[in-house]
């Protein structure tokens, strides 16, 4: 199987997902904490715990179809660190 170039779509929500996964504007924002954000263009439009109603506002508040948004789940500090 030969693989192709990524589409503009591709590569923008390539950039998107890792921009959410390490921006601190995202993953250090107490409202985030324990909720999916959606994130398009580097930017977050919505955050809650319900997916579906999230991409619909942000698709809404943008004009676009909720497929070109990138959702990410938003831990909550220490949620990952082992007891010592």
């Amino acid at each position: 199987m030969e693989t192709g170039k990524m589409t503009e779509l591709e590569q923008r929500m390539t950039e998107d997902f890792i921009w959410a996964e390490n921006a601190p504007e995202v993953q250090q924002n107490p409202e985030h904490f324990g909720k999916l954000v959606a994130v398009h263009h580097q930017r977050v439009l919505a955050v809650g715990k319900d997916r579906q109603a999230l991409v619909q506002q942000a698709a809404t508040a943008v004009g676009v179809p909720v497929e070109q948004f990138v959702v990410v789940l938003v831990p909550r500090p220490g949620l990952w660190e082992t007891p010592h």
